[in-house]
């Protein structure tokens, strides 16, 4: 069954990939006005994209559609051998010398084929789904361990019926019969008599990795054949974003700090590099008028320099353009009892210290885009929370310093929410639900956000 659900992946495919073809044909033609290459080097062409889509198949070592496997997964899958077929193909048409080829028609056909191929996906997992739940296709499993976590196991397999995941039976840990819902098999010490007798697809084992017999049950599984998952207890839950190691001859589980996608960090990054670097030179005669204003204001420096503390702890100078009057760091002291945010963060709303043209840079955020040089050189990203000073880290309370595992950032949520009129706690608050629920998409609607923001002036000082 696992191989004609693969050979209906693959066929169903390269339809979507001939489809595609004739469909971005005709609409380059209707695009161009004319056909984008002679009809008669269709076939030639459609060939040569065929055999490095098989190709880039054969790189990935992966095509299955998974019951297990997240639709995000799979689609990873697709995009990755779409990608790499891409790649291949532009490699053989410079190798053969074939001229005549458009870059839109290359282009199209790659989004269109990526899009058909989701849809061709999401349709036979739905298929596939439904097939399973009336008993067709179905993989049998046996758990061995403790009663919670098999019982754990037993009902995310209830839950999710389109897997076709049967469980057999439990084998119970110390002589405990009193298993979950399932038939009672055995007690681990006749493991290995216990799937010699019964016809099993898997083993799930529901101990923890430090148990004695959890060892000996993947062995005695590894001997016969038989593929085997392990259930994390309450402790090593915390891996499921991890992964392993093998370096220096020493295999490792490596848990990431902030469990984030690594494409969507590096999309991330390269998005603060275009973006700050376009602000930078577009911005650059708003700067000169920035500067010639503080300057006849009091004559003083244009730009304000100071110590933030950046990601994992790490020191950087931050830049901005000078608000406040030049010794403004020496009268802080004066003005501490007037402070009117809670926690180890300075704000007052009608500070002294602002000069005229500060107090207009300030309700403009004005005085903040010199940051922009921040987040080009990586110190800082464009979303993130706010760069706190020194001496607020080292008032902060240990669930604050989670602040610091990502880079600080030119807007956040509290930026958007408020700002100084926000209280501590809940800007703690927001900074923290930012990092637990981080991802691209969220930046995104975070920087949107902040025009509005901005232009109301929400909560600026």
């Amino acid at each position: 069954m696992r191989t004609n659900a693969r050979a209906l992946g693959i066929l169903t495919d390269v339809l979507t990939c001939i489809l595609a073809f004739v469909i971005v044909y005709y609409l380059c033609w209707f695009i161009r006005g004319h056909p984008i290459f002679p009809r008669g080097t269709c076939l030639y062409f459609e060939t040569i994209m065929l055999v490095s889509w098989f190709v880039s198949l054969v790189f990935t070592a992966e095509y299955p559609i998974r019951r297990i496997t997240a639709y995000r997964d799979e689609l990873k899958i697709v995009l990755r051998v779409n990608v790499i077929s891409v790649l291949l193909f532009a490699f053989a048409m410079f190798a053969l010398k074939v001229h005549g080829m458009s870059r839109l028609f290359v282009i199209l056909d790659f989004a269109v084929t990526v899009v058909g191929m989701s849809i061709n996906r999401i349709i036979i997992r739905l298929v596939l789904s439904e097939l399973r739940k009336s008993g067709w296709d179905l993989r049998t499993r046996i758990i061995v361990g403790t009663r919670e976590l098999a019982e754990r196991y037993i009902l995310a397999v209830e839950d999710a019926p389109g897997t076709g995941i049967r469980v057999l039976g439990f084998v119970g840990v110390d002589g405990n019969r009193h298993g979950p819902s399932a038939p009672y098999l055995g007690d681990v010490s006749s493991f290995r008599e216990i799937i010699a007798r019964i016809s099993v697809d898997g083993v799930i084992v529901a101990l923890p990795l430090s148990h004695p017999e959890t060892r000996r049950v993947v062995q005695e599984c590894q001997e016969q054949g038989i593929a085997v998952e392990l259930m994390l207890d309450e402790f090593t839950s915390l891996l499921d974003k991890g992964g392993l190691v093998y370096s220096m001859n020493v295999p490792r589980l490596y848990v990431p700090g902030i469990p984030h996608s690594s494409v969507a960090i590096i999309w991330k990054r390269a998005t603060d590099v275009v973006v700050s670097a376009i602000a930078l030179a577009l911005l650059s005669p708003l700067f000169v008028l920035v500067a010639i204003a503080i300057k006849l204001d009091d004559r003083g420096p244009v730009l304000f320099s100071q110590q933030r503390v950046g990601l994992r702890g790490r020191m950087f100078r931050m830049y901005k353009f000078r608000s406040m009057v030049i010794d403004a760091e020496k009268r802080k002291q004066e003005l501490l009892e007037l402070n009117e945010m809670s926690g180890p963060v300075f704000k007052l709303k009608n500070d002294p210290r602002i000069t005229r043209v500060g107090r207009f840079l300030r309700k403009t955020s004005l005085d903040e885009l010199p940051q922009l040089w921040n987040v080009l050189k990586g110190e800082m990203s464009l979303v993130g929370p706010r760069p706190p000073l020194p001496d607020e880290v080292d008032r902060y309370d240990y669930a604050h310093r989670k602040r610091l595992s990502v880079k600080p950032g030119l807007t956040c949520l509290w930026q958007i929410s408020g700002r100084n009129n926000v209280d501590f706690d809940e800007w703690m608050h927001l900074d923290m639900d930012y990092i637990d629920n981080w991802s691209y998409v969220n930046d995104l609607k975070i920087l949107i956000r902040t025009i509005p923001a901005v232009l109301r002036k929400d909560g600026a000082s």
